[in-house]
């Protein structure tokens, strides 16, 4: 008998036939006694009674019948045990984060492209020349509002697989760090490091120079290598991560592994398409990748981790000009790419040290006035005296440091003196606050109410006022 496409047709109720005293055709024949219609069984029908009598043994049905209560109840009693291994392992899930969990995952979790986060890395990565700014164009005054000097630009664009690669592509200069991608979601700090450790007349720390004084002679692939396997870069990076987000990246790191497993198996299994037929899969996940620039030695560089080598856009001549050589490639990319999101980020000097510089040297000119020092208020002589005196002030080789610079032969007003002083005082005052607020930015996305929340909902569960819950949200009755 063919099998109807009508849905309203397979969904028809079977009606038992009327009994007469001719054979009816319309019937099934359960034994050699008895003719029964066709049944219609309900789901109570297949619950297993505690002690069955002798006379519905006699009357039960055929042994396929019977056997359906033993399949539906191991069903079920699996489905229980799942579902007690799942809440087990939700508990844990949802457990407070130990404080060495990020230092000991192995992972990279995504970041976010927010200056705050960048910024408060670097600081904790001891990297204290640099403050990372967002860029909202590049026009010639969009890039004339940002800190002098810009070591770099890290540009975050949504990435599509497949595409083709750039040319232009050389084999790594000895004078160039540049270091490949060599693990997942790790790419907003390998773009970052491929400036840092570019960065002219900067300071990096005692980490980062140790970590470049070790890589300088490796290859690109070994120093991605390194920087994956370097514990304390990537603490770091996954220091915004909360523990959902680490558990996300396994799942999602496990459940790619079965696809590339379960696609091998059937490419195996697969006959093969005819020639010049192209079958494509949609694919609705929507992936981001950064992208460094940077300038070095006169000449502009583009450092995609993904690509073996870097790419050189062009030379220049002064030290602002390689803004325009680098922007110019960057709308080329934002014009290919026109409907897809981005972001740019600028990697900048941080004003912090000059302006403890010139605190330092305006106060040692402030004192050097004598019949004028009655006249300044305490607070900002001693502000700026122990400004200078906590902040180190490292310079770079063959770079003197501010006060050097600004000594004169003859003093200078003091009035002018002190407006100057009182105008870096509050410049200062401004990039400590930019900092702690990025500071409270990541202690914010760290943390975690996901616990709260899970024991909240159990116990309203337990309650049983969840369900009411769900049902009032839901506008029921």
């Amino acid at each position: 008998m063919a099998l109807s496409n009508n849905p309203a047709a397979l969904a028809t109720p079977l009606h038992s036939p009327k009994l007469s005293a001719e054979p009816s055709t319309d019937t099934v024949r359960r034994s050699s006694r008895t003719k029964k219609s066709v049944k219609k069984f309900e789901d109570e029908d297949f619950v297993v009674a505690a002690t069955p009598s002798k006379s519905a043994s006699r009357q039960s049905a055929p042994t396929n019948r019977a056997s359906r209560p033993k399949r539906k109840a191991a069903v079920a009693a699996e489905e229980i045990n799942v579902t007690e291994d799942s809440m087990v392992l939700l508990d844990q899930v949802v457990t407070h984060m130990h404080p060495d969990e990020r230092t000991e995952y192995k992972g990279w979790v995504e970041l976010e492209s927010e200056p705050a986060f960048f910024n408060a890395m670097l600081h904790l990565l001891g990297a204290e020349d640099f403050k990372v700014q967002e860029l909202f164009g590049l026009d010639e005054l969009a890039l004339e509002l940002l800190l002098k000097p810009v070591h770099g630009l890290i540009y975050l664009y949504q990435y599509i697989e497949g595409a083709t690669a750039s040319d232009n592509r050389e084999d790594c200069p000895a004078h160039l760090w540049f270091g490949n991608q060599t693990t997942t979601n790790a790419c907003a700090t390998v773009a970052l490091m491929n400036i840092v450790m570019n960065a002219e007349e900067a300071v990096l720390g005692k980490e980062l120079q140790s970590f470049k004084d070790m890589t300088l002679s490796l290859p690109p692939p070994h120093r991605g290598h390194m920087l994956d396997k370097n514990d304390f870069i990537r603490s770091i990076h996954n220091s915004v991560a909360r523990r959902m987000d680490l558990v996300s990246e396994d799942l999602i790191l496990d459940n790619k592994m079965e696809a590339a497993e379960k696609k091998r198996c059937v490419q195996s299994r697969k006959k093969p398409t005819r020639p010049g037929r192209i079958q494509k899969r949609a694919n609705t996940e929507q992936a981001f990748h950064y992208i460094a620039y940077v300038p070095v030695d006169g000449q502009v560089w583009e450092l995609d981790g993904f690509e073996v080598q870097p790419r050189c856009l062009g030379s220049f001549s002064s030290k602002d000009e390689w803004l325009g050589v680098a922007s110019n490639s960057i709308q080329q990319r934002m014009m290919a790419d026109e409907y897809l999101q981005c972001s740019l980020l600028a990697v900048c000097q941080s004003p912090v040290r000059r302006i403890v510089e010139q605190l330092d040297a305006c106060t040692e000119k402030l004192r050097g006035v004598g019949h004028s020092m009655s006249t300044v208020p305490a607070n900002l002589t001693g502000d700026a005296t122990d400004l200078a005196a906590t902040t180190p002030i490292t310079t770079s080789p063959g770079r003197p440091p501010a006060r050097v610079i600004q000594q004169s032969p003859t003093l200078a007003d003091p009035e002018h003196l002190k407006s100057q002083q009182t105008m870096l005082m509050a410049e200062y005052t401004a990039e400590l606050a930019a900092r702690e607020e990025g500071t409270e930015l990541l202690r914010a996305r760290q943390q975690d109410y996901t616990p709260a929340v899970h024991r909240w909902v159990r116990l309203l569960a337990e309650k049983g006022a969840l369900r009411e819950l769900i049902t009032e949200a839901a506008g029921g009755d």
